[in-house]
């Protein structure tokens, strides 16, 4: 037996007041906070596995772990050489059988003074009696599962942080079980964390989404019915679980509010963006970009390509004005208040050279690759109505030979969803046209497999808007008035489904509740929360507009996670992994 590992215990967040609205960044800042608080004072190494570094990494920054003592990060599977008595061991790891085999390795080497064992979800007793044994210089103080397995992006977004997304395109029953236990495990846990036992529903059309809800919900109220009753009496949580290629329209769009930019055009990963490949920009060093440390950030992450030009000039120029004032040093006075001001005026210089480097950076691409054509056509396929039109404007692009294969390959995905039946000969000539470009055959292949996988006999939602007299009205009518801006026409089938889930609206028949107990417990009742989780993976696209729902008031909190945040990029490599190969 271990000495004190005895204290295997299950931790929920005590410093904050645990709500669906909490800002989910403070809920992962809390819990690592309350692991590092447990291994009292003293030098720390904090060990991790390559989810959990990914985890800590978009809460904390390495100073502020280093304010709490944490004088080494390690990866779990990197043995260091030389023992380190005189360090804290306190290890956060997912517990899987490969995590919990490295642990009885880092046990048995002895190579710290004292370990704190934290597993980011539930232990299982086998797991508990095999660290136990490997125990054999008693040095384990603590054992606890703390429900961290999931990564905060954003106040309401959280992912898995799952890379391979493939698996849940070519998903079938009875294969890649433990792809489905890894979404079940990181849901599980995200509801631990905010304390709720929900109603389940998920997309009639996706095996995937119906195993996932239908295992969490044996999770949830019949294997593990004691750790998730909470008897609260706060509203209803209604989890509904849904797939991507019901929508695969949005990924494949391109993106022009700020955050969305970034991610399509340079790639966010962990709040972190990297210019280093960048042949005209001189930030050479990871940029962080967070709402939750970069107020500029925070107040234009949803600011349209036009706005946020206007606001980094405002920018610019507030700092230069400041620049001018510091400069004008003729007293002691003068002096001291220099010196006061110094850090902030420092943190603001390098805010200023951060956004400017990421605009500069997003206006060299968009210039290269003529994107702003390119979205022109997207949207007109997405949104309106006239083939022809929409088919001679795709011509156009793939004549154009300033714009990029994969562009081109977008479109002609976009337009084979669009026009699937009445289409057919228009597709066969745009496939015949990205031969002649040499696009790889994997990707042309594409065109095809993307209808099979993901057109309208497959999808549950009204992806076009056409399914109906008033849907094809009102869009008509949408297009004759015309749009703020061409470029953002665009709305996500999530809003639409979030909307009628609200109102009580949403149809059985398309998102079945996953037992008869849950349907007769909900019938007529509006949730007062939703946490909608989408399987492959969401796009800061759909998170900008989940933001609008919550702040317009008009009902309860909206929570958005998936097995990953998105790109058009990521998602063809997706698609071509599960469709193609």
């Amino acid at each position: 037996q271990p000495t004190e590992a005895g204290a295997h215990s299950k931790w929920f967040p005590q410093g904050v007041a645990v709500t669906m609205s909490t800002n989910l960044p403070l809920v992962i800042r809390e819990y690592v906070l309350k692991m590092l608080h447990e291994a009292a004072v003293g030098m720390k190494a904090l060990i991790l596995d390559d989810f959990t570094m990914n985890v800590v990494s978009a809460a904390f920054t390495q100073t502020e772990l280093l304010q709490k003592e944490v004088f080494l990060v390690e990866k779990l599977h990197l043995h260091p050489d030389k023992k380190m008595q005189h360090l804290k061991a306190v290890c956060f790891v997912r517990p899987t059988n490969e995590n919990i085999a490295l642990v009885c390795e880092l046990l048995k080497a002895n190579t710290y003074g004292e370990y704190y064992l934290f597993f980011s979800n539930i232990l299982k007793e086998t797991h508990l009696q095999v660290l136990a044994e490997a125990d054999e210089h008693e040095s384990v103080r603590q054992v606890q599962e703390v429900f961290a397995s999931f990564l905060a992006v954003d106040p309401f977004l959280f992912t898995l942080d799952v890379p391979n997304n493939a698996d849940f395109i070519r998903w079938k029953p009875h294969t890649h079980l433990n792809t489905v236990d890894r979404v079940v495990e990181g849901l599980a846990a995200f509801l631990l964390s905010v304390k709720r036992r929900p109603t389940i529903r998920h997309q009639r059309s996706s095996d995937i989404s119906r195993r996932v809800a239908e295992d969490v919900r044996r999770l949830a109220y019949e294997q593990e019915s004691g750790l998730f009753d909470f008897r609260r009496s706060d509203g209803t949580l209604e989890l509904l679980v849904l797939d991507r290629m019901d929508d695969p329209v949005t990924p494949l769009l391109a993106q022009w509010t700020y955050q969305a930019m970034v991610h399509q055009l340079v790639g966010v990963k962990n709040n972190r963006v990297s210019l280093s490949d960048s042949a005209t920009s001189k930030e050479k060093q990871d940029i962080v970009i967070s709402s939750s440390s970069d107020a500029f950030f925070k107040e234009n992450m949803y600011a349209n390509y036009g706005d946020l030009a206007l606001s980094i000039k405002k920018l610019v120029d507030h700092f230069q004005t400041v620049s001018k004032m510091n400069k004008q040093i003729e007293s002691i006075e003068d002096m001291q208040r220099f010196i006061d001001s110094f850090p902030e005026f420092r943190q603001q210089s390098g805010n200023v050279s951060k956004h400017v480097a990421l605009m500069s950076e997003l206006s060299r691409i968009i210039g290269d690759d003529s994107l702003m054509a390119v979205s022109e056509v997207e949207q007109e396929i997405a949104c309106g109505s006239d083939r022809m039109y929409a088919f001679n404007a795709v011509t156009q692009q793939l004549a154009d030979t300033k714009v990029k294969s994969v562009e081109c390959l977008k479109l002609v995905l976009l337009f084979a969803l669009r026009y699937e039946k009445e289409g057919t000969r228009q597709v066969d000539e745009l496939v015949a046209a990205l031969v002649r470009r040499n696009v790889q055959p994997s990707h042309v292949k594409l065109v095809k497999e993307i209808v099979k996988y993901a057109g309208e006999a497959s999808r549950t939602g009204d992806l076009f808007g056409n399914r109906n007299f008033f849907a094809r009205a009102s869009k008509l009518v949408g297009g004759l008035k015309g749009a703020d801006n061409v470029y953002t026409q665009h709305q996500p089938l999530l809003v639409q489904t979030l909307v009628n889930l609200h109102k009580g609206k949403m149809k059985e028949s398309d998102y079945p509740y996953v037992s008869a107990a849950q349907r007769s417990g909900s019938r007529d009742t509006k949730p007062k929360d939703i946490l909608v989780f989408i399987i492959g993976g969401v796009t800061y696209e759909e998170a900008r507009f989940v933001s609008q729902l919550n702040e317009s008031g008009q009902g309860g909190h909206i929570t958005l996670g998936g097995t990953t945040i998105l790109n058009s990029g990521d998602f063809l490599r997706d698609l071509t992994a599960a469709l193609c190969m």
